[in-house]
């Protein structure tokens, strides 16, 4: 789904929320614009985001073979 799309959606739904009201359909348009704009930052933000770095995880310590049991 392109950007514009995405906008439609999200007008078409304000106007249902709001009662279909006749008229509005450039206050709509706006107020969605508004919302993808912040929920797009928000991803762009969470995607930009440098990832933590981690502590170089210890060796495990080999654990010695055990002597072969020997049936006489």
């Amino acid at each position: 789904m392109n950007h514009e799309d995405e906008i439609k959606l999200i007008a078409y739904r304000i106007w249902e929320d709001e009662g279909c009201p006749d008229g509005l359909h450039q206050e709509h348009w706006v107020r969605a614009e508004t919302v993808w704009r912040e929920e797009y930052m928000q991803v762009a933000v969470a995607a930009s985001a440098k990832p933590k770095a981690r502590k170089p995880s210890a060796k495990k310590k080999r654990s010695r073979p055990q002597a072969k049991s020997s049936k006489r």
